[in-house]
């Protein structure tokens, strides 16, 4: 088979069905082992603690007071509805992968000249890919 090489700009990143790839600089998700293992008499047990989650990492361009802003959307969410589980998708290449996530405020500010960027780790409540 020959190598396959993805990057960075094969991802394309939509959060409440808006692309936002103009103002993703990373998107990274890391999802946690919903596994547990037991000790017993007769050996290990594993068991599902729970369905998969984990968080999304997106380093974003600060585009606070744009037009349907990024920035300004994630603060609005995180402010009217904060257990309010919003849908987001990741496609790398041609695959789909859905998330619902918990949208969390954006820092913001930064150092002159550079361009001003912001970290945000949204938690993951339910995952799929098609």
């Amino acid at each position: 088979m020959a190598t396959s090489v993805l990057t960075g700009r094969q991802v394309a990143c939509t959060y409440k069905a808006v692309n936002y790839d103009d103002q993703i600089t990373s998107a990274t998700v890391t999802l946690d082992d919903p596994n547990g293992t037991v000790q017993t008499l007769n050996g290990l047990v594993d068991y599902v603690i729970d369905k998969e989650v984990g968080s999304v990492t997106l380093e974003i361009l600060q585009d606070w007071g744009v037009a349907s802003g990024f920035c300004d959307t994630l603060w609005t969410d995180a402010d009217t509805a904060p257990t309010t589980a919003v849908a987001m998708t990741l496609t790398i290449n041609t695959k789909v992968m859905t998330l619902s996530v918990i949208p969390k405020r954006p820092d913001f500010g930064g150092a002159a000249p550079d361009a001003l960027t912001v970290s945000v780790t949204m938690p993951i409540r339910s995952v799929s890919i098609a």
